[in-house]
């Protein structure tokens, strides 16, 4: 078990990053890879992806074969969302870093012994895992940011809604079902089971918490960096049944799934949205589904109803789709 000792001063500091982290989403896409069973909205995801693997993606997926254990060199602490910068961080790892974390799995067998000159900190060995990072991400993760941006923004405006509706308190009691939340007198813990290792107490010290939500990521995870906040990573629950690039907006023409978008811009309920648009509730749920198959629209459950909003793409496909009279694009107040 994982115990976070938060204080007063960690919960005013704790906040919740809007974007995801490319390195955490690409690491964790590599460990997806290979594992036996995965979640239903990632299964096609992984076949696709298994057949896409090629030898120039060995360097990284050689160090993504263990559920249990990840470099801390390939998830720097700024937990970016754009790929170069990141790999700009990753080539800046100290050979030291390089050898203290590789050598003593590769010497317990862990770890291939190819790994080796990578370990060593050798210049083109570190070449090459850049251009492997860079050739999985492309078939992994590239091709489906949109969709997990979406997911995640989708994820931050519920829980956001939520700190405004009952307070962070609540957030943090339903952020995860593998996470435990427990107020104890004037400190708060903030729990989860590891998938290995023993007990586990840490305690930011007023640094607070950032949450960091992710597509891929299994279970929770603690990244401590000491010269900055304690980060806590957790795994979203997506509103799509499979991970997908969104190719089907071409069909998303017509008049009533256009206003259907452009009423759920405030963040409707499906009946909600039938009578601001003056159809069945049957239909506007057929609406919303294709809207939300296609990445435009998030749904998710509020109480016993459900509430349909924009993704990204849906508010940026909104702006450019009603020009004002001046010919420019729409902003919504």
């Amino acid at each position: 078990m994982v115990t976070l000792h938060l204080s007063a001063a960690d919960l005013s500091r704790t906040v919740l990053r809007s974007e995801p982290s490319v390195l955490l989403e690409l690491g964790a896409a590599g460990q997806r890879v290979f594992q036996s069973t995965v979640p239903e909205h990632l299964v096609a995801w992984r076949a696709r992806t298994r057949a896409a693997l090629r030898p120039v993606m060995l360097p990284y997926l050689d160090l993504c074969r263990h559920e249990r254990w990840f470099p801390d060199f390939l998830t720097p602490p700024s937990f970016g969302g754009e790929l170069g910068p990141a790999l700009v961080e990753v080539a800046a790892t100290p050979a030291a870093a390089l050898t203290e974390q590789l050598r003593p799995r590769i010497e317990a067998g862990e770890l291939p012994p190819r790994v080796g000159p990578l370990a060593d900190g050798k210049p083109d060995a570190v070449r090459r895992l850049l251009g492997a990072m860079e050739a999985f991400h492309a078939v992994a993760v590239g091709a489906y940011w949109e969709t997990i941006v979406a997911a995640v923004h989708a994820d931050r405006a519920v829980r956001g809604r939520a700190i405004v509706d009952a307070g962070l308190d609540r957030v943090l009691r339903g952020l995860s079902p593998y996470l435990q939340f427990t107020p104890t007198g004037d400190t708060y813990e903030l729990s989860y089971r590891c998938a290995f290792g023993g007990d586990v107490g840490l305690s930011p010290g007023g640094r607070g918490v950032t949450l960091v939500p992710s597509y891929f990521v299994p279970q929770p995870a603690v990244l401590d960096d000491p010269t900055g906040p304690l980060v806590l990573t957790y795994p979203i629950r997506p509103a799509q049944r499979e991970l997908a690039t969104g190719q089907s907006l071409a069909h998303l023409l017509g008049r009533s799934r256009a206003a259907v978008l452009s009423v759920v811009a405030d963040g409707l309920s499906t009946s909600q949205v039938a009578r601001a648009v003056g159809i069945s509730i049957a239909s506007a749920s057929e609406h919303t589904s294709t809207l939300r198959r296609a990445g435009l629209v998030a749904t998710h459950r509020a109480g016993s109803s459900v509430v349909h909003t924009l993704t990204p793409l849906g508010e940026h496909m909104l702006r450019a789709g009603r020009p004002d009279r001046r010919g420019g694009p729409i902003t919504r107040r």
